[in-house]
């Protein structure tokens, strides 16, 4: 339970770190605009707590009422209490889905978001209880029927729980279908590739802005591409490679976007894979670990020289003042 929670505050961390950054370069803005629907309003400060706790009340509620009587409904009946709850968030969101106001939209994003996981369960409990399909068959169509249902809602409107929602959908469908061609008996290190490729297709997209919010789309690409590897670099040594080199792009692509959020991340990483190799090979002896570490001093101390070099060289540009030197203080004229 306790690294549940720190992961969940790690992954809060990061993409905290990225909504500010999207804030510095005025991406925000721009999404929040053209998300907004066209009727002007405002929520007042307290509806939206109370929204959330309503929708708290009605999943605990719901989901212990049903549970006692679960086994007592026919099959259709699950499928009918998925679809029930599918189109009732479904129209609680669209409700106030033209209300001009971020906190209406939060609400938006929220209820549709139960939508979107609700009819995955009905198509489960379709092909499951209904059809008799085998688990494989049902993970991949759950993860089909909450990709292409939350890529309808995410192209109505961009809100950041769909693409989250898109997101997750994606894994299960990707997850389904190694399933179901392999039977079940999928190797790790298909995943592995599969959604390792996967993220950074991802991150791609959204860096590009083809997938909005940028600040959603980035993280959440970058950490399952280099979260992946970690599964395979013990069976296979040559995934590491593709660790290294993930880890690396990541940190290189963070200094043109100035975002130290992806710097950091990429820095972690890179340390976590460096440091499992040497540990992995080199766990027995002394020279590995001390060359790795003489490596790593003469790396940093050449990237300091370099950084110092570039930055006294640097031409000035016309009318440039000189930034380098401290400012003279003032003396007192003498009279």
């Amino acid at each position: 339970m306790v690294l549940l929670a720190l992961f969940v505050a790690a992954i809060a961390l990061v993409l905290g770190g990225f909504y500010r950054w999207a804030q510095k370069t005025g991406l925000v803005d721009g999404q929040s605009a053209q998300a907004t629907g066209s009727h002007a309003g405002v929520v007042a400060p307290l509806v939206e707590p109370v929204a959330y706790v309503g929708v708290i009340l009605v999943l605990a509620g719901g989901g212990a009422a049903i549970g006692q009587r679960w086994d007592a409904l026919p099959d259709w009946g699950h499928v009918a209490v998925f679809g029930g709850a599918t189109a009732f968030f479904l129209a609680v969101g669209a409700v106030v889905l033209g209300v001009q106001d971020r906190a209406a939209q939060r609400m938006v994003g929220l209820a549709w978001s139960l939508s979107a996981a609700a009819v995955s369960g009905a198509a489960a409990s379709l092909v499951r209880d209904v059809f008799g399909w085998s688990g494989e068959a049902t993970t991949l169509t759950a993860g089909v029927t909450m990709s292409a249902y939350a890529a309808v809602l995410w192209l109505i409107r961009r809100l950041p729980l769909l693409h989250v929602v898109l997101f997750v959908g994606g894994i299960v469908t990707i997850s389904g279908t190694i399933n179901t061609v392999t039977h079940g008996s999928g190797s790790t290190l298909s995943f592995v590739l599969a959604l390792w490729a996967f993220g950074l297709l991802w991150a791609l997209l959204g860096w590009r802005r083809y997938l909005e919010p940028v600040w959603i789309a980035v993280p959440l690409g970058v950490l399952l591409a280099l979260f992946t590897p970690s599964f395979a670099v013990t069976d296979h040594g040559w995934v590491y490679v593709i660790a290294v080199a993930t880890a690396a792009l990541v940190m290189v692509a963070g200094v043109p976007l100035r975002s130290t959020v992806l710097l950091g991340i990429g820095t972690f990483w890179m340390f976590a894979y460096v440091t499992s190799i040497v540990v992995h090979y080199f766990g027995g002896s002394l020279g590995g670990p001390v060359v790795t570490a003489v490596i790593g001093a003469f790396i940093l101390l050449l990237a300091t020289i370099v950084a110092r070099l570039v930055r006294v060289t640097k031409p000035l540009k016309a009318g440039q003042p000189v930034t380098d030197r401290s400012p003279e203080p003032d003396l007192p004229k003498v009279q």
